[in-house]
Order: C-alpha cells, then sequence, then structure tokens
C-alpha cells in the first residue's frame, strides 16, 4: 500500500518523482556550489578558452597587413632540398614516437601480449591522430583500444599504455627544453621576458628534476588501493633520449623550411620549439593551431609572410602528411579481418565498372593531353628552372618542352582508340604516358603532370583486359577529333599569348634559348605540336588502309549448309562477295567488311538455335578482336530475342513480301484480274516455262542480252550482297523462271529454294526492252501457279525497303527519317511503287530488321551497307527495279 509523502518541512525543496530531500545546511550548499565552480576541469576549459582569445588577438596583430599572395609565393619558394630534408626528419621524429610506444607497452606489463610491430604501427597511428585532432587521451586512447583490444588487451591496460605514452612525450620535451635552454637561455627573452640567469636556472631545475626522476627509477609509488611503478633507470634513460630524438627532429623539420632571413641557430631554436609545443597542447586546440604559430612568429626574427609559409610547409609535411597515411593504414587494419568477404567484392564490382574503364580513361588520356599542352604555354616558375639549371643540361630541357607538348597532342588523338577499346591504342597511351612522366620532370620539374601520367599507367594497366579489340591506334580518329585536337593546341596557344606578359612578339625568336628564356620556349612547343598534328591530317588524308583478303570458305561444305537450310536467302552464300564465318554442326555466318562496320547478311545459317547463338557471340567477338561494330542486315522478327541476349538495338528496315501459294487461287472473282494477265500475255505471244538448274548453263548466252539490257537502264552497277549479280558459275546453280516471246527470252528470275523445297525466293528478276504490256504481271502469276503446283508453300517476292517504317512524332529518329524517305524519294528510288507492284499478289508482310550494338551508330552502318550492297561507290546511283505494268505502258 503506498502513503502520501509527508510535506516538506522548512528549509527543504520539493523535487518531483524523487523521495524528499534531506535538510542540508546552506553553508554546505555554498562550498558544494564553490567546489563545483572551481573544479580542475572546469578551470582547465576557462583557462584554454582565455588562451585561445588571447592567441587569437595576438595573431592578428602580428599578422596585419600580411597578404594571402605573399604568402603563397613563399610556399612556391621553399627548395626542394629543404622539403626533402623536412620530410626525412619528420620520418625519424615519427620512429622516435614508435619507440616510446613500445616503451609504454612493456611499462604497462603488456609486451608479451603485444607484438613490438603491432605497438609501432598503432603508435604512429595513435600519435598521428592525436597531432590532428587533439585530446590525445581520447583520439589515441581510441585507436589503442581497437587496436590493442583485437590482440587480446583489457581497458586497463590499454588506458595504461596510453598514459605511459603521454607522460613519455611530455618528458622528452622537457629532456629537450631543459638540454636546449642550458645551450641558449637568452631565447626566453623575447616570449616571457626572462634574463638569461633566468633561463639557465630553468634549465638546470628541468635537467635536476628528470635526474631525480632516474634516481628513483624502479620504486612502486602508491595512492590510496592504486599503485604505479615508476620506469626503471635503463627505461627512463630511453625515454629521455627518445624524447629528445623526438622533439628534437620535429624542430629540425621546421628548421629546415625556415625562411632564409629567420638566420638562427638549430641549437637556439630547439627550446622555441619546445615552448611552441607546450603552448598547442595546453590550448587544446587540433594540432595546437594557433599557440603553436604565435610562439614561432614571435620569437623567431624574419618576414611574417615567410615565417607563415614555412608554418604552412611544416603543418602538411609533419601533420596532413601522416594524418593521411595513419587513416590510410587504420582503414587498411580495419578491413584486413573482412577480407575474405572483401575479395568478393571485386568479381561483384568489375563486372559493372569494367565497361565504364575505356570511357573514364579515354577522358581522363584526354584531358591529360589538354594539361600538358596548357602547362607546357605556362610561364616556368623561377625555383622550379633553378633546380633543373643545376642539374640537367639545357638542350635535355628544351627539348624535353618540346617533347612534351608533342606527346600531349599524341594523347588527345590516341584518346580515341582507348574509348574503342583497342590493344594499339592502350600500348601508344602507355608510351606516350611514360614518355609524358619523364619529360614534365625534365622540361621543368612539374612533377604534378608527371604523377598523373604515371597514376594513368597504373590504372591502364590494371584495366588492360579491357582493351582487346584489334586495328591500329589511328584509324578510329575520327575529323571531330582532330578538330577537338586542333581546339585544344588553339586553347594553349591563346593561354600561353595570355600569359607571357607584354612580349614584343615581334623581337622574340622561337631559336632563342636560355633557362629564363619562356616565350620562345612557349613557340617551339606550340609549333611542335600544331606540325605534329599536321602530319597527323597530312597521313590520314593520304593513307588508305589496304583491304584484306576474304576468307576461302570451303565450298562443299557452305553448299551443303544452304541444302540444308529452312531459308531460301541462305543461297546468297553461293554469290562469292562474302566472307564466312562457319561454326559448329556446319552452320555460318556470312558477312562483309566496310570501315568499322562488320555486316553480317541475315540470321545465322545454323542447324540449332544454340549453334545460332553460339555464331552471334563469335562474330561479335571477330568484329570486337578487329576494332569493328557487327551488324546483322535485314533479320527476320523471329530471330530477334538471338541478338536481343547478345546486347544488339534493332531498326526497321522494311517488310518482305511472302506470298501463301495455299491460299491463291486462279477461280474466283477475285483472281478476275489474274486471268485477265495470263490471257493478255498468250494473245501477245509469251509463253512461261520453268527451266531446271541442270539446263541453265545452255541457256545463259540467250539470258545474258536480257540483262545486258536491264543493266544499261539503270545509272549504277549491279548491285550484290542482299541480292545476286550476273555471274555464270553462280545462276547455274538455281532453277529459272523464263518468260519467251516469239521463242526468244525476253524476261528470266532467279529461283531460290530452301531444304525440301517448301519456300522460295525471287532473286534476280530481270527483262529485255520493248516488251509487250504486262510481261512481268504475267511471270509472277505463271510462277505463283507453277509452284503452287509442284507443293511449294510459300514464295518471297523480296524486300520493299522503307516500307512500314512509323511516322509517329514519337518514334525513333532513323523510323522517321526512312518514312519521309519513303514517301518523298521517288527521284532516287521508287518505293512506295515497288511496294504497290509486289502489293497485286495479295502477299503477308514481314518486317525486316537491321541489328547493330549502338542505337546511335544506325546512320553509319546503313552508309556502310549502302556502299557494301552497290559494291563500291560506284553503285550507289540507280532506279528502281520495277517491272513495267498495263499502267506503266499506257503512261
Amino acid at each position: 500500500m503506498r502513503y502520501p509523502a509527508a510535506p516538506p518541512a522548512d528549509g527543504e525543496t520539493e523535487c518531483p518523482n524523487r523521495p524528499a530531500l534531506r535538510r542540508v545546511p546552506p553553508y554546505a550548499r555554498a562550498l558544494v556550489r564553490l567546489r563545483r565552480l572551481v573544479h580542475p576541469r572546469r578551470l582547465a576549459a576557462v583557462a584554454a578558452l582565455l588562451l585561445g582569445c588571447a592567441v587569437t588577438v595576438l595573431l592578428v596583430d602580428m599578422l596585419e597587413g600580411v597578404a594571402a599572395k605573399d604568402v603563397a609565393t613563399a610556399v612556391r619558394a621553399t627548395r626542394l632540398a629543404d622539403l626533402l630534408a623536412g620530410v626525412a626528419a619528420t620520418a625519424g621524429s615519427y620512429a622516435a614516437l614508435m619507440g616510446f610506444e613500445w616503451l609504454a607497452v612493456r611499462q604497462a606489463g603488456a609486451g608479451a601480449v603485444v607484438a613490438p610491430r603491432l605497438a609501432a604501427f598503432t603508435g604512429f597511428i595513435s600519435w598521428s591522430f592525436t597531432f590532428v585532432l587533439g585530446f590525445g587521451v581520447v583520439t589515441g586512447g581510441a585507436v589503442r583500444l581497437r587496436r590493442y583490444g583485437r590482440a587480446g588487451l583489457s581497458a586497463g591496460e590499454t588506458l595504461a599504455v596510453t598514459l605511459f605514452g603521454t607522460a613519455f612525450f611530455w618528458l622528452g620535451i622537457a629532456a629537450l627544453a631543459g638540454v636546449s635552454l642550458l645551450a641558449a637561455p637568452s631565447v626566453l627573452r623575447p616570449v616571457l621576458g626572462l634574463p638569461v640567469p633566468a633561463g639557465i636556472a630553468i634549465g638546470l631545475a628541468v635537467t635536476m628534476a628528470l635526474a631525480a626522476w632516474l634516481a628513483l627509477g624502479g620504486r612502486t609509488l602508491r595512492a590510496g588501493a592504486r599503485s604505479v611503478t615508476l620506469p626503471g633507470a635503463g627505461t627512463g634513460l630511453a625515454v629521455i633520449l627518445l624524447g629528445i630524438a623526438d622533439t628534437g627532429l620535429a624542430a629540425l623539420g621546421l628548421w629546415c623550411v625556415l625562411p632564409a632571413g629567420a638566420d638562427m641557430p638549430f641549437l637556439a631554436f630547439l627550446p622555441i620549439f619546445a615552448m611552441a609545443t607546450v603552448a598547442g597542447v595546453v590550448s587544446h586546440a587540433p594540432g595546437g593551431v594557433g599557440a603553436f604559430e604565435a610562439v614561432i612568429l614571435i620569437s623567431v626574427p624574419g618576414e611574417p609572410s615567410a615565417l607563415l609559409a614555412s608554418l604552412l610547409v611544416f603543418r602538411l609535411v609533419y601533420y596532413v602528411g601522416p594524418f593521411a597515411l595513419g587513416a590510410l593504414g587504420f582503414a587498411a587494419a580495419e578491413l584486413a579481418p573482412q577480407r575474405h568477404r572483401l575479395s568478393v567484392l571485386p568479381h561483384l564490382v568489375l563486372p559493372a565498372f569494367a565497361p565504364l574503364a575505356p570511357v573514364v580513361l579515354s577522358a581522363a588520356v584526354f584531358a591529360l593531353g589538354v594539361l600538358l599542352l596548357v602547362s607546357g604555354a605556362l610561364p616556368s616558375e623561377g625555383w622550379r628552372m633553378s633546380g633543373l639549371e643545376r642539374l640537367l643540361p639545357l638542350a635535355l630541357v628544351e627539348a624535353s618542352h618540346v617533347v612534351a607538348s608533342v606527346a600531349g597532342a599524341a594523347l588527345l588523338i590516341v584518346a580515341s582508340g582507348l574509348r574503342r577499346r583497342m590493344r594499339a591504342s592502350w600500348t601508344a597511351a602507355l608510351v606516350l604516358l611514360s614518355a609524358a612522366a619523364v619529360f614534365t620532370l625534365a622540361r621543368g620539374f612539374d612533377y604534378e603532370e608527371a604523377a598523373a601520367s604515371l597514376t594513368l599507367i597504373g590504372l591502364l594497366v590494371l584495366a588492360r583486359g579491357a582493351f582487346d579489340r584489334g586495328g591500329r591506334p589511328l584509324q578510329t580518329v575520327t575529323p571531330r577529333r582532330v578538330a577537338g585536337v586542333a581546339g585544344a593546341i588553339a586553347l594553349s596557344v591563346a593561354v600561353g599569348i595570355a600569359l607571357q606578359g607584354d612580349h614584343d612578339w615581334y623581337r622574340v625568336h622561337w631559336w632563342d634559348f636560355a633557362f629564363h628564356s619562356d616565350a620562345p620556349r612557349f613557340l617551339r612547343a606550340s609549333v611542335g605540336a600544331s606540325v605534329a598534328l599536321g602530319l597527323f591530317v597530312l597521313w590520314r588524308a593520304i593513307h588508305h588502309p589496304v583491304a584484306r583478303a576474304a576468307e576461302m570458305p570451303d565450298g562443299t561444305r557452305i553448299a551443303e549448309a544452304v541444302a540444308a537450310s529452312p531459308d531460301p536467302f541462305a543461297n546468297l552464300a553461293l554469290l562469292g562477295d562474302k566472307r564466312v564465318l562457319s561454326g559448329a554442326g556446319g552452320g555460318f555466318i556470312m558477312y562483309q567488311v566496310q570501315g568499322r562496320t562488320f555486316l553480317a547478311m541475315g540470321d545465322p545459317v545454323a542447324p540449332t538455335r544454340e549453334a545460332a547463338i553460339d555464331l552471334v557471340w563469335r562474330f561479335r567477338e571477330l568484329a570486337h578482336r578487329a576494332g569493328g561494330a557487327p551488324a546483322f542486315y535485314q533479320v527476320n522478327a523471329a530471330s530477334l530475342p538471338l541478338y536481343v541476349e547478345a546486347g544488339f538495338s534493332f531498326a526497321k528496315l522494311g517488310e518482305e513480301a511472302v506470298v501463301d501459294l495455299g491460299g491463291f487461287s486462279l477461280e474466283g472473282a477475285r483472281a478476275t484480274r489474274y486471268r485477265q494477265m495470263l490471257s493478255r500475255a498468250g494473245r501477245a505471244g509469251l509463253t512461261f516455262e520453268i527451266v531446271p538448274a541442270a539446263a541453265v548453263p545452255p541457256l545463259l548466252p540467250a539470258l545474258k542480252p536480257v540483262s545486258d539490257a536491264w543493266v544499261a537502264r539503270q545509272s549504277g552497277r549491279e548491285k550484290g550482297f542482299s541480292l545476286g549479280f550476273w555471274d555464270a558459275a553462280y545462276l547455274a546453280r538455281f532453277d529459272h523462271a523464263v518468260v519467251r516471246w516469239d521463242g526468244r527470252p525476253v524476261a528470266f528470275a532467279t529461283l531460290w529454294s530452301s531444304a525440301g523445297g517448301v519456300e522460295m525466293a525471287i532473286d534476280l528478276m530481270r527483262y529485255g526492252d520493248a516488251l509487250p504490256g504486262g510481261t512481268m504481271d504475267f511471270l509472277f502469276v505463271a510462277l505463283i501457279d507453277a509452284l503452287k503446283t509442284r507443293g511449294v508453300a510459300r514464295l518471297s517476292l523480296g524486300m520493299a525497303p522503307l516500307s512500314g517504317l512509323a511516322d509517329h512524332r514519337l518514334a525513333p529518329t532513323w523510323s522517321r527519317v526512312g518514312a519521309t524517305v519513303y514517301r518523298r524519294g521517288g527521284a532516287f528510288y521508287n518505293f512506295s511503287g515497288l511496294r504497290e507492284f509486289k502489293a497485286k499478289f495479295r502477299p503477308d508482310w514481314r518486317p525486316r530488321y537491321l541489328a547493330c550494338t549502338d542505337s546511335r551508330s544506325i546512320a553509319r552502318v546503313m552508309l556502310d551497307a549502302t556502299l557494301i550492297i552497290s559494291r563500291g561507290p560506284r553503285g550507289l546511283t540507280g532506279g528502281s527495279a520495277i517491272p513495267e505494268t498495263d499502267e506503266d505502258t499506257a503512261a
């Protein structure tokens, strides 16, 4: 049972949700509040805040009038030798800190658990984090807790290691400060205003305190229930020596990059650096920023801008560099236990990003080429050229400047082949990048461009598997890319003219050679890049690649595969104007090459679907290795899934007219027109027959004049590839439908047959001059009737180009353009008239498609297909092969 709480007595306060407090005397409360107010942590925070405000005011006063550009100029004036000396001193200082770490691990009794290598690695990371982020016990302790915890160290032992390490660090600073004050006691005067005897006294006091600490080495100090064992004499001496080495080398790193005007001996600089380090730690600012700089600026003579530049360089070398390495090392160590899982990532990620590698690397190489051209036009920096003047002869520097700019222009050209994954371009890029890495250093110590070149070399080597296409490195360079290269060279020339200053260009001679003659060097580099581009354009203008000879297929094997094919269009393989890619089981793909286009005619001729799929992939690999683009011309709608899986896109070419002979009849009202065609032909003395292939050779001399008359009416040469042309050996393979007039052949059509004669198609269709009206109508009607009698199921009348293309405003560009040409292109080819002629025989219209790997290249593929079918540019023109009808004769 709950009872109501009693009301508070006098002097007590009521706290909701808690029991009533006991009476506390007012003076006790005041003491508690005062104790909380003067808590050491609060006092330290207030002191740090006051110190920060004082330092800020001091820095603002000291840096008044210092311009950022003066600081940047002083940073660029830092000598390479001094920078390398600072890096070496930094490495030595961090090595001493790793020694501190191992001593702290041993002093905490964890030497049996933590190996020296782990202690050194953890020490480097924790101290680099502490120097940049501040709050060493928190930041460095968190790193140690993570790394040592995995090794089996408890949290208490890890805390002991952190505290011992911090104590050793301060002892080292104290040891260095004591020794340096004894050596140079006057350094306290600028900062603290103390005389020389005071500096000696402080140095002696610090040294004696350290000696007493060494004398007490090994003793155990107790405070209540806790006890701490001091380091022994040997450990203490090692701590002092490592502390002197750590802080001394850090001071040496800053002293090496001090400006020449500082003119301060190193021993005199040591106590100043120690005081600056203490001020930075006491300020609790990350990295001691502000307080450290204030002490240096007050104590070291010299221009504030130059001193500030030296401090910035020191910050980068001693703080930022190790912090970056420590962060990478910590990340690698954290990911190492998951490497069995991470090892799967490349197999999951690389397939997704591998197709992007050529595009990204091509863009990067192009960008580096532009950078090389532009940097070659910029004025050289004095400190870089001064160093080169002492190391390299003038001739090598001048030659390197020109070669680096020419390499930049060449990289712009080679980048085009990289985008198309060409192996030759990959090799050329490696050579050019290697040359750029060497000659950019020799032309003006441009280590930035050299580093970028080496990085790209590494990335290209890693992605070498993506560049597996054949061909020459320059064969894919388009006029647009040449224009881009010319634009980049023009940009570099404009930048050079703008930045070279107010030169009297009429008095600048490109043959003037000197280390500090930037204008002539810029002119020579621009001329070299321009000459390289001009030579390339000239080479492209006069170079005509030698056509590769067509493969010689096995005629017997191809004929057997054609005879077994259910598609009558497979007979095009017997024409002899195509290359053949053979597959398993007697299948093949017939194709031809024009430019970069590998154009296959029709679907693969294969006995099974699996064999057809294999042939499609093999054909794509063939084109890929040769640096080309595969495409299939006039593929059936039923075969589209074959190409979808292989990454092809489609464009409709037109429609094929296929007559279903089973539904064709000369009886009934619908066939009245057909019967009239036959009657008119009979009255004119026309006869029809199908000549078997065996009887065709003796008939060819009589058919040749008919073909010649037809060809003479065309303005271009005979077509090929997708239809036959006059070739006696080819024509002798097939049956022919022949129309005679008074016993003389006046028209004929070549007949293709599928396996078993189920389906047939018309190839060549030729007719002579001055024929009776309706001759070709008679040929088609008589042929259809004769084939139906033979039991043929279907007859293909061939393609109606551009027929059936969508003309909707949302349709693809190719479809809308093709539909417009179909309607309005009668001046070049009577597309609509051809369809109307074939429509007389009531065919089914089957769509035919172009399959290519890039929908954006349809126009280029169609142009190459036109050149292949026309058998060269001379065959591009030519009228429609529409037979004359009664209406034509009447007109």
